[in-house]
């Protein structure tokens, strides 16, 4: 196996395991015999324990970021512009659904959201508050605080990406639940959409 090989091996394994266990939790032991590697492997690539685990959040956060501005980007309507960040969003969650819980251990231990997530979250925040400041300046959002309604979007997707299969096995067996993901991303952006779009 490649140094790059291993190296990615290790964010990979790291990753699972820093979601399941959190930080403390996952040992040095347990990253490097899940990938694989000799002992010394995390010292080589990354030089420390929290290293890996920065190397790792910032990956994952810089995808959703990258993909959160992409879709705000451009010159469409806010309410279009706004669907297409919270698709985004249940779209990265579906196919990364370990990311919340890389932050949510050391939420609940007290520690905060590591330094190494913050950064790509306020870019998560600038972006749809521009696509609400947009909408205002075209007439098309009635006067809202920018930064609250992005904290409401992200906030309600990360709580679904959190409990939604929960939610899903708690809703399976009545009448008319249906695909619940989809609902819940068109609730989303109905809630958003409709408060901006109040006289």
């Amino acid at each position: 196996m490649s140094d790059e090989e291993t190296k990615a091996r290790l964010q990979r394994e790291a990753q699972r395991l820093f979601a399941l266990r959190g930080f403390r939790g996952a040992s040095v032991r347990d990253i490097t015999g899940a990938a694989h590697a000799n002992l010394g492997a995390i010292t080589y690539h990354f030089g420390t324990k929290r290293a890996l685990y920065g190397a790792v959040v910032e990956t994952v956060f810089a995808r959703l970021a990258e993909r959160v501005e992409a879709a705000a980007g451009g010159p469409a309507p806010g309410l279009e512009r706004l669907r297409a960040i919270v698709g985004a969003i249940f779209a990265f969650f579906r196919e990364t659904p370990e990311a919340p819980r890389l932050v949510l251990h050391q939420v609940l231990a007290g520690e905060g959201i590591p330094t190494f997530a913050q950064p790509y979250l306020r870019r998560n925040l600038a972006a749809i508050a521009q696509v609400v400041r947009d909408g205002r300046a075209r007439g098309e959002f009635r006067a809202a605080d920018p930064t609250l309604v992005a904290f409401t979007i992200i906030s309600q997707s990360v709580w679904f990406a959190l409990v939604g299969r929960e939610i899903v096995g708690i809703l399976g067996g009545l009448p008319g639940a249906g695909d619940v993901a989809d609902r819940v991303e068109r609730h989303v952006v109905d809630v958003a959409t409709r408060f901006l779009e109040e006289s």
